[in-house]
């Protein structure tokens, strides 16, 4: 193998590798994402309960509004 070629093979392999090292994200920022993600999902329900709760009239309108405040308690 000539330098020439040992060299643009070099780089090349170096250029994939922090492409690689670059590309992937770590275990711990992928859990902190999907937390992330979780809590502004409870936070949505959580409006939706409250704004639900504050149309509702009746009972059984009441009852539909706590289905969505369990739906929030089972996203834990």
């Amino acid at each position: 193998m000539s330098t020439s070629a040992f060299k643009t093979m070099s780089i090349i392999f170096i250029a994939s590798s922090f492409m690689v090292l670059v590309g992937c994200t770590s275990s711990e920022e992928k859990a902190y994402n999907s937390q992330t993600d979780l809590n502004e999902r409870k936070m949505e329900i959580a409006d939706d309960y409250e704004k639900c709760i504050k149309e509702s009239t009746t009972e059984e309108e009441q009852s539909r509004c706590k289905a969505l405040l369990e739906g929030a308690k089972a996203l834990q």
